[in-house]
């Protein structure tokens, strides 16, 4: 299973006939091309849940981002970002657990759900994608060191190895240098000697390095890079077993100067499902040592695009390295996986590129435009790399998003709506400077990833006010809030649709974990800005409490996470494409009506002659079949 995070239908249609997706195309030549609706909230952790799960949100219970049990505190789900990604709190079965029951080798990858998970064949891993609970990959960043006899800085000095280990043998005295492992996440710096040889009797030629927990010396000659050197290291997580290399990039003849780079300090353990099968990725060299930009939000680009993209095209193709070495190595029988770069610009570029949004230009347009095909033809070379590795006549191919995308420009102030209806109320805190909720006086709070109102309910909620015999009455008086915000400058509806969750069990949210009103937004609107911290309602900060109903946004400009499933702007839309290529699969057809996503695990459960999870509630996908 091919997994692209946000690709859009008509952007695929778009550049498979310009000729720029090549295997794509290929595959959808061979295959079945259709579209298929997200579950609502149409965003990262559900759709791949449901991906994985055949199962609507009620059921599998990965609400977006923010998971919210209840009886827990409101404000706690929204410090616990991404634990919908976690096995323990999936409220449904995996398919990969039904076809490792049913005697398949399963390999999941990078994939934003179910996560761990321990197979009685086969293996789970990480690889860049962050997850809580999980061990960090990298450990601390690589570093170029130069070392000079006559250095001022003692740290950077050649010295004479007064003492050294009885095995090292030099023509010229042996010389010493000294560097520190620190930074990063590791919290105690650990101080490493190396030895600077003569072997030959005409120059300095060689560095040793000696492990001394495992007795192994490491000969360098310039030009050469090491083994993998295992180190125990403590770090923010306790002690961990790590791995690095060295890289002597030159050595002078007279010991004068030696300069060497340290690859990045790798973490063995917690990111791969067995510990084993990371080691093995990473003593492959298989993982980039590119440097990803660190965000508190997964899809965020800073800068310059152009060094995002570079980094997704080096992720991308480690990651068919990665999946190419499983298949040798595991034999796996099926592949999970996703790529999310595609997410993170369309967030950037999608609505710069659309001739409506009110700040269009030409200039930002072709950029934005020329932005998002490349990111589309790394997903194609991806696809290239692995139908050439991993795909022969008896392989089945499900290239999948987990849902869409449209252009949007302005934001919404859902709390405002709840607050002038008497519903949410605020106080100022002077000390923390910010204003926080009154919960003696709140009826309701919004979460807005997911697009979720929760009664603040006696009885069930840790501060709940509202009786029973007043819940109902609550959940009208927040309806017709919603439905009647409206845009403070051209009178617009905001919110599309609000919902008891029961009446919106049409959309797989009828369930505990979804909150007491469902809502959906009409576009241009949203709710997220580019900090996290407002998408707690809990508490706002001054610039944050004065915002009107309605405000132009100024970062993520594409949006998908508030919309119901069919919700389209222009050409864009929060459905998403479906291939299907392989044995049993007809050719060269296009599905005449729009699937959903559920549907997916009881169809390959069907081509794989298994049982269907007990939880999938789709239905097979019957028009796919020869």
């Amino acid at each position: 299973m091919i997994g692209v995070d946000q690709a859009i239908p008509c952007l695929i249609d778009k550049f498979v006939a310009q000729g720029t997706l090549p295997h794509i195309n290929s595959l959808i030549q061979e295959g079945v091309k259709g579209k298929a609706y997200s579950c609502p909230p149409c965003d990262t952790p559900t759709n791949w849940a449901t991906l994985a799960t055949g199962a609507t949100t009620a059921v599998h219970g990965a609400t977006s981002f923010y998971l919210h049990l209840p009886g827990e505190p409101f404000e706690m789900s929204l410090k616990n970002r991404s634990r919908t990604q976690l096995s323990r709190y999936a409220g449904a079965e995996y398919f990969w657990n039904t076809a490792d029951k049913n005697g398949y080798t399963p390999f999941v990858i990078n994939y934003p759900a179910g996560w761990p998970t321990e197979f009685k064949e086969g293996a789970m891993s990480l690889f860049t994608w962050p997850i809580p609970e999980s061990l960090p990959q990298k450990i601390t960043r690589k570093s170029t060191l130069r070392f000079k006899k006559d250095a001022e800085n003692e740290a950077r000095k050649i010295t004479k190895a007064n003492e050294h280990p009885i095995n090292i043998k030099s023509e010229a005295e042996i010389l010493k240098i000294s560097f520190e492992l620190k930074h990063g996440e590791i919290t105690t710096p650990k101080t490493l000697n190396g030895y600077i040889i003569d072997t030959k009797g005409i120059g300095y030629d060689t560095f040793i390095y000696i492990d001394k927990e495992r007795d192994i010396l490491h000969e360098i000659k310039p030009d050469e890079l090491s083994k993998w050197i295992s180190i125990n290291l403590e770090t923010e997580h306790g002690l961990l077993p790590c791995l690095f290399q060295l890289h002597i990039k030159n050595i002078e003849k007279d010991g004068s100067c030696i300069e060497l780079t340290r690859s990045t300090v790798y973490n063995t353990k917690g990111w791969s499902v067995p510990d084993s099968f990371g080691e093995e990725l990473i003593r492959q060299g298989i993982l980039g040592q590119k440097e990803k930009q660190k965000h508190e939000v997964e899809y965020m680009i800073s800068g310059d695009i152009a060094p995002y993209l570079e980094y997704a095209r080096s992720e991308s193709l480690s990651l068919g390295d990665a999946i190419i070495y499983a298949k040798k190595s595991l034999n796996w029988d099926f592949c999970f996986f996703h790529i999310h770069h595609l997410d993170s610009v369309n967030h950037r570029a999608l609505a710069p590129s659309y001739p409506k949004y009110p700040d269009y230009n030409e200039e930002d347009a072709s950029a934005a435009n020329q932005q998002i095909e490349v990111a589309y033809q790394i997903v194609d070379e991806l696809v290239g790399k692995l139908l050439e590795h991993c795909v022969d006549n008896e392989t089945l191919v499900l290239f999948v998003a987990d849902h869409g995308a449209i252009p949007v420009w302005k934001n919404a102030n859902i709390p405002l709506a709840l607050e002038e209806a008497g519903l949410l109320t605020y106080e100022w805190n002077q000390q923390q400077k910010e204003y926080v909720i009154d919960w003696d006086e709140t009826k309701v709070f919004p979460y807005m990833e997911p697009p979720y109102i929760w009664v603040n309910k006696k009885g069930r909620d840790p501060n709940g006010i509202v009786r029973s015999s007043e819940y109902e009455s609550v959940r009208d008086q927040t309806i017709e809030a919603l439905e009647n915000f409206r845009d403070q400058d051209t009178g617009e509806k905001i919110v599309k649709y609000a919902l008891r969750r029961e009446d919106a069990e049409p959309l797989g949210q009828n369930g505990e974990r979804i909150g007491d009103v469902v809502f959906f937004l009409n576009p241009p609107y949203q709710c997220f800005d580019g900090r996290l911290g407002d998408l707690n309602a809990a508490r706002k900060k001054k610039r944050q409490y004065k915002k009107p109903a309605a405000y132009d946004a100024s970062v993520c400009f594409g949006a998908h996470a508030y919309y119901l499933p069919d919700e389209t702007v222009g050409d864009y839309s929060i459905s998403v494409p479906m291939i299907f290529s392989g044995p049993g699969v007809k050719s060269g057809i296009q599905l005449p009506e729009i699937v959903d996503l559920i549907d997916i695990v009881p169809t390959l459960s069907q081509l794989l002659e298994i049982p269907k999870p007990q939880t999938a509630q789709g239905k097979i996908i019957e028009k796919i079949f020869e």
